[in-house]
């Protein structure tokens, strides 16, 4: 939670002291007792007095766009652990359409401060929930979508929706398996939503490429620490159509111990041992001649050899995922 938060949350529990400072049922002592914990929490969060915070609320577009300026604690309190009445649900139902109206017109950090006030009304709709953090994926805060993905689904837990825009914020934050698995319980769910299929295939290739780039990864330091010095994308098939090295590989070919090496991968079967027998002999030609193999590979270069490394990156640019609908609930 970040300092701003906990000023905003801090003030929140300042105005409910505030507002027990006029209950007529307290006593004189009690209230002294009361503006000392206000003072107390003031200095140590270094929060102005309550004046001071009206004017300075006033004068900040931050302040007014922070969801916990209205948050009421104590409301939020009986919302949550208490029997909320009929008028506060149908209260909390309203600022939700009217958070539904605000997200149709793009206007985000609106629809997210009267989601939040419609949570404060009736903490346990899950509706609401899932509802504020299709708004909190619009402005980019993936974090906080994918808590109120969760809370969302502590109070209905086979609801859909709410695993949908969790896979979808996991998958903003790089989380491709935890992606991977939200969208599979929405499917569970709801097992013909085409838009959750899509997104879980998208997920699913994504992963694969992620897996893939830290193999390939793994495998150039493999190749790096023999001391070779190959690059991670380097075309062995563009390189064996290069007169130069074709012209040292064929006089490498009366080297017994290479003739050697060939012989052991002719006999081979594996192909993960074949193509790791074929770097090494790659790696024992760049180690005898590293002059012409840095040659061939500036000219690959100047020729515009394309790489996999590069086409992977054009490829996955294609591969978009469906934004969180605007059609709530």
């Amino acid at each position: 939670m970040s300092d701003s938060d906990v000023k905003f949350f801090v003030r929140s529990f300042l105005r409910f002291l505030n507002t027990q400072l006029d209950d007529s049922n307290i006593s004189s002592d009690s209230k002294e007792s009361l503006e000392v914990a206000i003072q107390c929490l003031e200095n140590v969060y270094e929060i102005p007095t309550a004046a001071g915070e009206e004017s300075e609320a006033s004068g900040s577009n931050n302040d007014k766009e922070n969801p916990l300026n209205y948050v009421d604690l104590f409301e939020l309190f009986r919302g949550t652990y208490s029997k909320v009445s009929p008028e506060r649900k149908q209260e909390a139902e309203n600022l939700k359409n009217e958070g539904n109206r605000l997200m149709k017109e793009e206007k985000y950090h609106e629809a997210l401060n009267i989601y939040t006030q419609a949570i404060s009304l009736d903490a346990t709709n899950p509706v609401f929930y899932c509802n504020r953090a299709a708004a909190f994926s619009r402005i980019g805060d993936y974090n906080k979508a994918a808590d109120d993905c969760k809370m969302s689904l502590r109070y209905d837990p086979n609801y859909s929706k709410a695993y949908g825009r969790l896979g979808l914020a996991y998958s903003k934050m790089n989380k491709h398996e935890l992606a991977l698995e939200a969208y599979q319980n929405a499917i569970r769910i709801e097992p013909d939503n085409v838009d959750y299929k899509n997104n879980m295939s998208v997920t699913q290739q994504r992963l694969e490429e992620q897996q893939s780039g830290e193999n390939a990864t793994a495998a150039s330091t493999g190749i790096g620490g023999m001391g070779g010095g190959l690059p991670a994308n380097f075309d062995f098939a563009a390189a064996l159509n290069n007169p130069a090295l074709v012209s040292m590989a064929t006089r490498m070919m009366g080297d017994p111990s290479i003739q050697t090496m060939l012989t052991q991968l002719s006999g081979m079967n594996n192909v993960d041992a074949l193509l790791e027998t074929g770097r090494q002999l790659a790696m024992q030609m760049s180690s005898e001649n590293p002059q012409i193999f840095e040659n061939v590979i500036r000219q690959m270069e100047q020729s515009g050899v394309s790489t996999n490394t590069q086409q992977n990156n054009d490829n996955s640019n294609n591969n978009n995922q469906q934004p969180p609908s605007n059609n709530q609930e």
